[in-house]
C-alpha cells in the first residue's frame, strides 16, 4: 500500500484568527472527493483517534481534511492543548459556522495544488457539536455533497442553558471544568448574544427542512454525553437519512485522548466502516 502523506496548512478564519488544518492523502489513480472533519466542543483536530482515522480514510480513496476551529482554544504553536482560553471564551456557533465556510473556500482555491485530482465533491463529518455545525452548513451550502454525523447533538439551544441568562449576563462569563486537563474554561456572554443575532442561520430544526443531501447519522447506544434521543430527533427531521446505532458505543466510540497505541476499538471501527461505505456509494 502507498504510504500516507500529510500536508499542513494555516489560513485565516472568519473572525481573523488562524485556522490550523492538515490533509492526509496518498496516490490515487482517479479523481476523488475530499472529506472534511469538524471536531466538537472542547475538541481539536488531533484529539485521540482522529489522526489515525484520517489515515484510514486516505487509504480508502478518501483524502481527509481536518482542522481546528479558529477559536477552539488551540494555537498554531500549541495545536494539541488549550493554550488560548480567551479565544475559547469568545467562540460561538456563528464563528464556527463561518469558519467551516472558510475551510470550504480554502479547499476550493487550493485544490489545484493538491498532489491528487479532486473531483469537486466535499463530504463532511461532524462529531458531537461539530455535527450540528456540519448539518447547518450542509443544509445551506451547495458545495457539500454528503454529510455524516458522529454522536451529534440535535439542537444548539442546549448550550444556551449552561447557566441562567440573568446570572450569565450579570457576571459576563460562565466557566466549565475540563475534566481531562482540569482547566477552568470560560464562555463569555457574547455566546448567547451571537446566537440570538443569527438564530435563523443557526437553528437546526429550521434548516434541516432544507437538507436534501444524503445523510448518515451514527450514534452510540451508550452515549451519556449526547443521548440516543438526539439521533432519533435528527432522523425524524430528515426522514431520508440512514441511522446506524453502535452497540456499546459511547460518545467517542471507545476512543480516548491521548491515543496510546495505533489501534482502534471495535465500536470506532464500525463507525469508520459505515462512514467509508456511505461516502463511496
Amino acid at each position: 500500500m502507498e504510504p500516507i502523506k500529510h500536508l499542513d496548512f494555516k489560513f485565516k478564519g472568519s473572525a481573523g484568527k488562524l485556522i490550523t488544518a492538515d490533509l492526509s492523502y496518498t496516490t490515487y489513480p482517479e479523481s476523488v472527493p475530499i472529506v472534511v472533519f469538524t471536531h466538537g466542543f472542547k475538541g481539536f483536530k488531533n484529539w485521540g483517534a482522529w489522526p489515525l482515522a484520517s489515515e484510514i480514510f486516505a487509504s480508502k480513496r478518501l483524502p481527509f481534511f481536518k482542522f481546528n476551529f479558529s477559536h477552539n482554544g488551540t494555537t498554531p504553536k500549541h495545536q494539541n492543548e488549550f493554550a488560548d482560553l480567551e479565544a475559547f471564551g469568545n467562540n460561538n456557533f456563528k464563528i464556527e459556522y463561518d469558519d467551516l465556510g472558510c475551510v470550504l473556500d480554502f479547499i476550493g482555491k487550493k485544490a489545484e495544488t493538491f498532489p491528487f485530482i479532486w473531483n469537486g465533491e466535499i463530504h463532511i463529518i461532524g462529531h458531537s457539536r461539530g455535527g450540528a455545525i456540519a448539518l447547518l452548513r450542509a443544509a445551506q451550502d451547495d458545495r457539500i455533497s454528503k454529510c455524516v454525523t458522529w454522536a451529534s447533538v440535535s439542537n444548539l439551544e442546549r448550550y444556551l442553558e449552561m447557566k441562567p441568562f440573568a446570572e450569565w449576563k450579570e457576571t459576563g462569563v460562565h466557566t466549565i471544568l475540563n475534566g481531562r486537563t482540569q482547566q477552568e474554561m470560560p464562555i463569555y456572554f457574547q455566546f448567547v448574544e451571537a446566537f440570538a443575532e443569527n438564530a435563523p442561520e443557526l437553528s437546526l430544526s429550521k434548516n434541516l427542512e432544507n437538507l436534501e443531501k444524503p445523510l448518515l447519522i451514527i450514534h452510540g447506544e451508550d452515549d451519556n454525553v449526547v443521548p440516543m434521543d438526539d439521533a432519533y430527533e435528527l432522523y425524524k427531521e430528515v426522514p431520508h437519512a440512514i441511522l446506524v446505532e453502535i452497540e456499546k458505543g459511547d460518545h467517542t466510540f471507545g476512543t480516548k485522548h491521548p491515543l496510546v497505541e495505533r489501534k482502534i476499538t471495535k465500536q470506532f471501527a464500525e463507525v469508520l466502516t459505515e462512514t467509508i461505505e456511505f461516502f463511496l456509494l
